[in-house]
């Protein structure tokens, strides 16, 4: 394979960012940039981000596209802060103007909703250059409504649609949040070859266990703990342990920095 993936795993919010590149030409993507949030003062900084340009800088690469898999709940993205700091572009799913049209009022945001924020807007099957490769645009929706897929030379990046195997699926109570698009949406990432490499957007490390930020779709299929059933009962699972987990810490500031396109604190 020539693509080249390199993960970036914030600890604070158990995050996964990854740099994958073209070997022969290095062209570059980053997938969920994270930055550093300070819940004390308030403020912003931005190590981990940093970490993935030192990186880039390194290695000679030539960062094309910043995307973001949804907006996140659960961490502020670096996203605005990578795209200051190079050519690159910020590709997210053209559902992010329902998104802002549907928080922008929960929150009483002052903010355009038709995705300006943003430089590519990208729907199901839509592609994108990566040097000598090309990356698949997969519509993921379910955790949230704008949620997209990356498939790219037999690896996908699946962002918030299921975790490592142990540790099941992701929640589907937020705002047009819905359990039954995840499993559909889970069953057509099941559907691409059992080979495929699946990296994760984030890894809980349930029982203490080891870091971990990738699978495989067979491994998925055969031993993710919240798919050993049928649709119906997946749906009525999802919604009862969504209605026990608590709202993510950063939530209240993170969705609001997120969907402006991480610009307005």
């Amino acid at each position: 394979m020539s693509l080249k993936v390199i993960p970036f795993f914030h600890d604070d919010s158990n995050t996964l960012s990854y740099i994958l590149y073209c070997a022969h030409t290095k062209v570059a993507a980053v997938i969920d940039a994270v930055a550093d949030y300070n819940s004390e003062s308030h403020t912003l900084s931005y190590g981990n981000a940093d970490k993935l340009l030192a990186y880039i800088n390194k290695h000679q690469i030539q960062l094309k596209w910043i995307i973001e898999t949804h907006v996140h709940a659960d961490h502020l993205s670096a996203c605005a802060y990578l795209r200051q700091h190079s050519h690159g572009k910020i590709v997210v799913s053209e559902h992010i103007t329902e998104v802002q049209q549907t928080l922008k009022p929960i929150y009483q945001l002052d903010c355009a909703t038709d995705g300006s924020q943003f430089d590519v807007h990208v729907k199901d099957g839509d592609i994108l250059d990566l040097g000598e490769l090309h990356i698949e645009v997969i519509a993921t929706p379910g955790h949230t409504p704008d949620g997209i897929s990356i498939y790219c030379d037999n690896q996908v990046f699946i962002g918030d649609t299921l975790f490592m195997p142990d540790s099941g699926s992701a929640r589907c109570d937020f705002p047009n949040g819905s359990a039954a698009q995840l499993y559909d949406s889970i069953t057509r990432l099941l559907a691409l070859p059992g080979h495929t490499k699946v990296w994760v957007c984030h890894d809980y490390q349930p029982n203490e266990r080891a870091l971990d930020c990738h699978s495989t779709i067979s491994e998925q299929r055969q031993a993710n703990v919240h798919l050993q059933q049928h649709k119906e009962d997946f749906i009525a699972q999802r919604q009862l342990r969504d209605a026990s987990l608590n709202k993510p810490r950063l939530m209240d500031i993170a969705v609001p920095f997120n969907l402006q396109g991480a610009l307005v604190l």
